[in-house]
């Protein structure tokens, strides 16, 4: 009876362990919970807004925008190069994505502006893990978040951002 005991508080302390570890590191980048808080959707979009403050978009794109479209971005970008181990071709794949990004807001300062926008008035309607945000003053842009991990119940964690017209 004791034995039973021991081992029911040793895997409820295991799983105890395992909810304590840290979100993966990627592209050189922890997890910042404090500075860019995901836990609701409005949570969020106010991190994505203080990364664009802050022209942080490598943080941005390694924990904040989807992990799928961020991976099949930088694995089609470490094609170009031939030499190097693999994290390496990674990691420069990675910096073409972030320059590619930061091009595209700064030939479409009006979708940075936007966005900055849906991080301070968004209206949010939350269903199961998919959150779609509205601004009354830009009725035909929305922003659409999803979870993508369940990491301490988080919207965020990787988020997929999309801006486009209302159906």
């Amino acid at each position: 009876m004791l034995v039973a005991v021991l081992c029911v508080l040793s895997v409820n302390a295991s799983a105890q362990d395992e909810k304590k570890k840290p979100p993966p590191r990627r592209f050189g980048y922890d997890v910042d919970e404090m500075t860019f808080p995901q836990k609701t959707p409005a949570d969020a979009m106010k991190s994505i807004g203080v990364a664009l403050d802050r022209k942080n978009l490598s943080y941005m794109l390694a924990h904040m925008v989807d992990p799928r479209y961020v991976d099949y971005w930088v694995d089609q970008y470490k094609l170009d190069y031939a030499v190097g181990n693999e994290e390496g071709k990674r990691l420069l794949g990675f910096d073409r994505l972030v320059h590619e990004t930061n091009t595209y807001f700064k030939d479409d300062p009006k979708l940075f502006k936007e966005l900055r926008l849906f991080a301070k008035e968004t209206d949010w309607n939350e269903m199961d893990d998919v959150a779609i945000g509205a601004v009354k003053s830009l009725p035909a842009r929305k922003v659409y978040l999803r979870r993508v991990d369940e990491r301490r119940g988080q919207i965020g964690s990787g988020i997929l951002v999309v801006v486009g017209r209302a159906l």
